[in-house]
């Protein structure tokens, strides 16, 4: 089993200590935030309320073998995770992961210890497009880090059938919530479900991240 270590619950650490959690890792979460601590206490290790930029707390709470720590102080707190990240190398944890917010920031963070800074949204996208690079993928559009939604060329399997007998939602957890000409940006409608779908469609398509990947095969 793993060790980790979350301090800041940002966006992006949450759905870290969900996914570590679900991977049955040993999660240790500093926050100082009482709603975003009382939420950590149902899933993680063990929570603590603390200001994790003093140096000599996080030396006497943080477990000698940690091996990965997670940093996401959140957009309005830049100093913080910097000053948290440089902590951390100075406690020899061996890979430090921080959410960065601009390839600035992101140097910033490497030069005072990070391993690794994230983009989530811009790393989720790349995903995606990279999975629906094969079906045709037009545009992408981010609604959180989690949830998607994708303008595509409908798949092979797709054409000639009705949204109605494909039952995409049932299949591929996706939603079809717009159908468009391919040759009229503008002529957006909401899907006809007994309409089969043609070549000549362009469609737009919601979901989970995760399940989009899924869809791409």
């Amino acid at each position: 089993m793993k060790n980790f270590a979350i301090i800041g619950l940002g966006r992006f650490a949450q759905s870290m200590l969900t996914a570590l959690v679900a991977r049955k890792s040993s999660v240790i979460v500093i926050d100082n935030d009482d709603e975003k601590v009382q939420w950590a206490r149902d899933l993680a290790t063990s929570v603590l309320k603390a200001d994790a930029t003093d140096f000599a707390l996080l030396r006497e709470v943080l477990p000698e073998k940690i091996e990965c720590a997670v940093v996401d102080t959140g957009r309005e707190k830049l100093m913080r995770s910097i000053l948290i990240t440089n902590h951390l190398k100075k406690l020899e944890v061996p890979e430090i992961i921080v959410h960065a917010l601009s390839p600035e920031h992101a140097e910033i963070l490497k030069i005072v210890g990070a391993t690794r800074s994230v983009f989530p949204e811009e790393e989720a996208a790349e995903r995606v497009a990279g999975i629906m690079a094969g079906r045709g993928r037009l545009d992408y559009f981010p609604v959180s880090e989690q949830f998607s939604i994708v303008e595509i060329s409908p798949p092979v399997e797709w054409l000639d059938e009705s949204l109605e007998k494909l039952q995409v939602r049932r299949h591929n957890q996706v939603n079809v919530i717009a159908v468009r000409n391919r040759n009229n940006e503008q002529s957006w409608r909401f899907p006809d479900p007994r309409a089969k779908l043609t070549t000549s469609d362009i469609v737009l398509i919601a979901g989970k991240v995760k399940d989009l990947e899924r869809m791409g095969g």
